[in-house]
Formats: structure tokens, C-alpha cells, sequence
């Protein structure tokens, strides 16, 4: 098929920080701290990020 899955999250000291919504394709803060991190993840390079995430990585694999 041509759906893409995964995940991209990441962690800090054993507790999850961020994570990738693929279907809404932005970011999830799980701590008030990854906020910023958010904002500037879904910001200017969303789109390279997106794109690297479902098109390049699943042509790796």
C-alpha cells in the first residue's frame, strides 16, 4: 500500500518530551517545556521535515 506509518518522538531523562502527528503533521508537546521546541519545529522547516519523515526515510527502507 502507499500508507506511510510511524513515529518520530523524542525523550529526556526517561519522560517523553515531542512527538510527530503524522495525520495532522505537526508536533505534540508532552512537557510545558518542548513548547518553544513545538513552535519552532512546526515553523519554517515543517515542510522539509514532512517530507524527509514520509517520502526519503521510507525510500531508506
Amino acid at each position: 500500500t502507499n500508507k506511510i506509518t510511524g513515529f518520530d518522538q523524542f525523550a529526556y531523562d526517561g519522560e517523553d518530551f515531542i512527538a510527530l502527528d503524522l495525520e495532522r503533521k505537526t508536533y505534540t508537546a508532552a512537557k510545558q517545556q518542548a513548547v518553544l521546541t513545538k513552535h519552532k519545529w512546526d515553523g519554517a522547516n515543517a515542510a522539509l521535515r514532512m517530507n524527509y519523515l514520509t517520502q526519503i526515510c521510507p525510500d531508506w527502507l
